[in-house]
């Protein structure tokens, strides 16, 4: 796909058996950039699907919610920090709900005064989806969020796991990493995975904040020994924030060196042919299913096309693979 095109061009890829040839008035002239808001017309494409299958729904997603600025930064930075992503109420119940987990995990309740509960380490609360009520379910959801995390792996994403941190005061500081775990180096351009983190408390140095590495997740390898922490920025920003970020981009944490804790919530999330960390099968029944919204069924893997166990069931999933294929393929426009 030539750099400004929202349509595949016809030499942009050998046509499958069956497909139809776009007419010349079908394509934007060369170079040519649509007006903002505009999405233009892909022509139909009746056989196997290609990468740019989807791509106009995907950019009306983004323009819809706002979010071309942010998209901007994604590509540019592997991240992008979002101000009140969450509310003052949203915000408050979380950070209950997570003290509460974590107090329950380990059987001592959390110092958020002092943190001399969590001196010198961090206190990792997984399951929160299953454990955590509505207020998580709505999480992922979130209409700021949601739509990035679908730009970067396809709406065929996958949510992976969803884990709280209760970071202590002193050395507990975490070495700059990316989160693309079990992918042999060199990474994919394309992210594998893309992280959400909630800020349940204020984020500054001092505090113990994320820091990040601009530009990193073009480097498509994992940081080696010591790479990283000269390049890396602290992630100053009030409670309520999200950041976003790439599964390649380069990240870790500096030592938090006042009293009190850091919460935070980390959304981790998948590509649809990518195993989850939690077992969301074996943790949601159907009944408790029953009165979600689809879009969370299909987050937590209720519509995979894979994994029949009868034939009657590999039918009904086979059927709906093929109905769905095209969201498959629905990805980032650009992959360099």
């Amino acid at each position: 796909m030539r750099p400004g095109r929202l349509a595949p061009d016809p030499g942009d890829a050998t046509p499958n058996p069956g497909d139809a040839v776009p007419e010349a008035d079908a394509v934007p002239e060369a170079g040519g950039v649509p007006e903002a808001g505009a999405v233009a017309e892909v022509p139909p494409n009746p056989g196997y699907p290609r990468v740019s299958d989807g791509i106009p729904d995907l950019w009306r997603m983004i323009t819809d919610s706002g979010l071309t600025g942010q998209v901007a930064e994604l590509e540019v930075n592997g991240f992008v920090v979002l101000p009140g992503a969450l509310s003052g109420p949203e915000v408050s119940v979380l950070r209950a709900e997570l003290l509460r987990l974590a107090a329950k995990d380990e059987g001592v309740a959390v110092d958020t005064a002092l943190g001399s509960s969590h001196r010198d380490r961090t206190q990792e609360v997984p399951l929160l989806l299953a454990r955590g009520g509505e207020a998580f379910e709505r999480l992922l959801l979130n209409p700021v969020t949601l739509p990035l995390v679908t730009y970067l792996l396809g709406a065929g994403r996958l949510i992976s796991s969803v884990t709280g941190y209760v970071k202590g005061p002193g050395r507990c500081e975490l070495g700059i990493h990316s989160d693309t775990a079990y992918v042999p180096d060199p990474l994919p351009p394309y992210a594998q995975v893309a992280n959400v983190n909630y800020l349940l408390t204020d984020y500054t140095v001092d505090d113990g904040c994320l820091s990040m590495v601009p530009g990193s997740h073009r480097y498509c390898h994992r940081p080696r020994e010591g790479q990283g922490a000269r390049e890396a920025v602290p992630i100053e920003v009030p409670a309520g924030a999200a950041v976003v970020f790439h599964g390649n981009t380069w990240h870790g944490a500096f030592p938090r060196s006042r009293d009190g804790v850091r919460l935070t919530l980390s959304t981790l999330f998948s590509r649809l042919y990518m195993r989850p960390q939690e077992n969301y099968a074996a943790l949601f029944t159907d009944e408790y299913l029953a009165g979600r919204p689809e879009e969370f069924r299909r987050l937590i893997g209720r519509d995979h096309p894979h994994g029949w166990s009868s034939y009657e069931e590999s039918q009904e999933i086979v059927a709906r693979r093929r109905a769905r294929s095209r969201t498959y393929y629905r990805t980032r426009g650009q992959h360099v």
